[in-house]
């Protein structure tokens, strides 16, 4: 069964997908203001670079962002080889859109090919021409949406036609195209209020995204848990997916729905270096500044040399292809990756695995490519880097060891607290707890004003401990307010 779990408690909406209860995709997106890819920003060019074809541009965000001189539209009449001196000057003010999101390492990645995303139609306010998806292979069928779509833009704008399209009325695309419109316009609008540079809108709020994407993928039930949340999923539904109305479900458990369906205990899986096979086999995943290495091990096999041995090397090489594949999607790992597959005698066999490979990796929708086999043996492949890994995104560098090892970021650890107190509150009756948080997490919690507060499932009372890990805390009594009240004020 195909799920997605939705989660707005906590202040943070979480998105989930699940193939027969394994988490394959996960997005968090905070209520802060943290860069998002998709996200419109009113800039201003603060250095031009031409030694790198490259500009920084200033989006109000703390981190000026990186512009690559293809990413910026050419100005009318521009011709001969690309120079980014003449694309945009120092001062100017642009509307740019975060293409790829910030890393640890790396600013955000910005355009001014700006895109606005649709359920059928990709509308392009600043470039021209019709594109139709290569899915659609029907020759009437392309010339058809082609001069449909062509017809309804005005000199300048172009779309790139969807797969979906292929079989939408006529009255929908038009629809979409003067829906996409106004949001350019509201857009352009609110940019050009703003007197400094800072954010402007959202292409997709991460809830239309997961819908629009994860739901065309076969999605049998949509489960969400807030009751908020569970609104905002409903009215997106009726705009991207109308037709899947009966998926939608609210979950009223009193364990909260992450917890519910495992999705929590997975993602610690996911943070882990080692990577079991059901072969006995295992993979290991090392992280670099410059690239991701996966190294393939067999483990015990049965097999005893010659063709058998041959055979069972092979055999754990698809299942780590396969397996691969889906840790790329789950841990968000983009940029360069070299896999070392168990040596294998065959050449045969070695093109299963690339084969093999190359088949899982064309259903994840972040695009990737697999470029051969090193005269080392060693896979080299590519995937786009479009927001920061999973482990940027819940885990920061340790200060007890120097960044080089990782303990959970204090935001997902008041998550996870958050969970349990939650859970307390509905499976308990719990009206107040008392907590002992490790330093860093008991900064940010104590710091909480009256209205932060009010939002917890149960009362909070919090003491600090420099003998508790940096991501440990302990849950010291769940009950009656009063019973916390004096427990509290008899350790303190």
């Amino acid at each position: 069964m195909r799920q997605v779990a939705i989660s707005g408690s906590g202040g943070k909406l979480r998105a989930a997908w699940l193939q027969e209860g394994r988490l394959r995709e996960y997005r968090t997106e905070s209520e802060g203001t943290e860069v998002h890819a998709g996200d419109f920003f009113s800039g201003r060019v603060a250095d031009v670079l031409p030694g790198i074809q490259s500009a920084f541009v200033d989006i109000g965000s703390g981190q000026n962002a990186y512009l690559y001189v293809d990413d910026a539209v050419p100005r009318s009449g521009a011709a001969g080889k690309p120079n980014i001196s003449e694309r945009v000057q120092v001062g100017e003010k642009v509307i740019v859109q975060v293409s790829k999101e910030a890393t640890e390492m790396k600013a955000p990645k910005v355009t001014t090919r700006v895109s606005l995303q649709g359920r059928y139609l990709v509308y392009l306010p600043l470039e021209a021409g019709v594109s139709v998806s290569r899915k659609i292979t029907d020759g009437t069928v392309r010339q058809h949406l082609i001069e449909t779509l062509t017809a309804w833009l005005s000199p300048g704008e172009g779309a790139i036609v969807r797969t979906e399209a292929a079989d939408a009325a006529q009255g929908r695309l038009s629809e979409e195209l003067a829906y996409l419109k106004k949001r350019w316009k509201d857009t352009q609008a609110r940019a050009e209020k703003l007197p400094h540079p800072g954010f402007v809108s959202r292409d997709l709020t991460m809830l239309e995204s997961v819908i629009r994407d994860l739901l065309a993928q076969g999605v049998e039930e949509v489960l969400v848990e807030h009751g908020p949340t569970f609104q905002a999923a409903k009215e997106v539904m009726q705009i991207f997916a109308g037709e899947g109305m009966d998926k939608l479900r609210l979950y009223q458990g009193t364990e909260p729905l992450f917890a519910h369906l495992g999705i929590e205990a997975q993602l610690q899986y996911a943070l882990q270096r080692q990577v079991p096979l059901k072969s006995g086999g295992h993979l290991v995943i090392d992280r670099t500044e410059a690239m991701t290495v996966i190294d393939v091990n067999t483990g015990a096999f049965t097999g005893k040399g010659g063709q058998q041995r041959e055979q069972a090397i092979t055999q754990a090489n698809l299942e780590a292809a396969a397996e691969i594949a889906l840790q790329l999607r789950l841990r968000d790992i983009g940029g360069i990756i070299i896999i070392d597959f168990i040596d294998m005698k065959e050449a045969a066999n070695k093109e299963r695995v690339l084969a093999a490979l190359k088949r899982e990796l064309a259903r994840d929708p972040v695009p990737s490519t697999v470029l051969g086999i090193t005269a080392l043996g060693l896979v080299e492949m590519t995937r786009k880097r479009v927001r920061a890994s999973l482990a940027e995104r819940l885990t920061e560098p340790c200060d007890a060891c120097d960044g080089c090892g990782r303990v959970w970021s204090v935001d997902e650890l008041q998550h996870q607290l958050w969970q349990e107190v939650s859970s307390l509150a509905k499976g308990q009756e719990a009206e107040a707890v008392l907590l002992e948080l490790p330093e860093r997490l008991y900064r940010v919690m104590s710091e909480m004003d009256g209205d932060q507060l009010k939002k917890w499932p149960a009362r909070l009372f919090l003491r600090s401990s420099s003998e508790r890990g940096a991501d440990q805390y302990r849950i010291l009594y769940a009950g009656r307010q009063e019973e916390a009240a004096r427990l509290y004020g008899k350790q303190s």
